[in-house]
């Protein structure tokens, strides 16, 4: 009987030996090769660039805020206009109209021993406080000064109640250029008027109609029935310039809060 020495068996076949590996080890190198993959394409992913996320573009927001300028440059001229006309601040007046205004406040029974000429050349007598505010009224205008002279030497209530109230409404000119006489003349002619007695109807009726005046002239808390309401430019300007600010606000707030969604996710990673 013959036997084969070592030297003489076969040489091992290496695909042959692949072939001959069992079921388990094939599904463990399946396995191994998925995660492989796997791990290659999450490595793409994250070096590659992340999605654009949906929202306003730039060139959105620029025309955004050009409109809200342009718009609301129109409706603040527009407005500025109208304001210059019909909402007048209250200018600054003498110091001496105030010291004026309290002395026409206090009720004097005693004759006037101060002379003084009217507008039309006459020679009144005024008491101490009556003829402090007619020499603060020289200081912005003299033919303003002599009428209110006239107006104070006005003994009776009606006719002074109208007196003064004709000083307002028909000797100072409605120019903006007069509005320091207008409303030094305002503050005097109602202080001499509040010493009337407001039992009369003349006098009442007066000191309302000076009152409404002077809102109507200047920007005061007294509501004027007789003011126009703003030009519609400024509201047809004005609404779609505030809805453009606030649409760009409402981005920003967008913008920062996705922000710092982000930042909370890759804190938490």
């Amino acid at each position: 009987m013959s036997s084969r020495g070592p030297s003489d068996e076969p040489a091992p076949d290496a695909e042959a030996g692949e072939e001959r590996g069992g079921p388990a080890e094939r599904e463990e190198g399946a396995e191994l090769e998925a995660r492989e993959e796997g791990a290659e394409l999450e490595a793409r992913e994250g070096s590659a660039a992340p999605p654009a996320r949906p929202g306003v573009s730039a060139r959105s927001i620029a025309a955004l805020v050009a409109l809200a300028l342009a718009l609301g440059a129109v409706a603040g001229v527009a407005y500025q206009r109208y304001a210059e006309v019909h909402l007048r601040a209250l200018p600054k007046v003498p110091a001496c109209v105030r010291g004026a205004r309290v002395a026409l406040r206090r009720p004097v029974a005693a004759s006037g021993t101060e002379p003084r000429q009217t507008a039309s050349g006459e020679t009144v007598y005024l008491t101490l406080g009556e003829d402090r505010a007619v020499a603060c009224a020289f200081q912005l205008d003299e033919a303003l000064a002599r009428r209110l002279a006239g107006a104070l030497a006005e003994q009776e209530p009606a006719p002074r109640a109208a007196r003064l109230l004709e000083l307002v409404r028909d000797h100072v000119p409605a120019d903006p250029a007069h509005d320091r006489a207008a409303s030094a003349a305002y503050m005097m002619a109602s202080a001499a008027m509040r010493v009337l007695p407001q039992e009369v109807p003349e006098v009442r009726a007066a000191a309302e109609e000076l009152d409404q005046r002077h809102a109507c002239r200047f920007a005061t808390r007294r509501p004027c029935p007789t003011r126009p309401p703003p030009p519609a430019l400024v509201w047809l300007a004005g609404v779609p310039a505030a809805l453009s600010v606030l649409a760009l606000l409402w981005i920003g707030l967008a913008a920062s809060a996705a922000r710092y969604r982000r930042w909370t996710q890759r804190r938490g990673r």
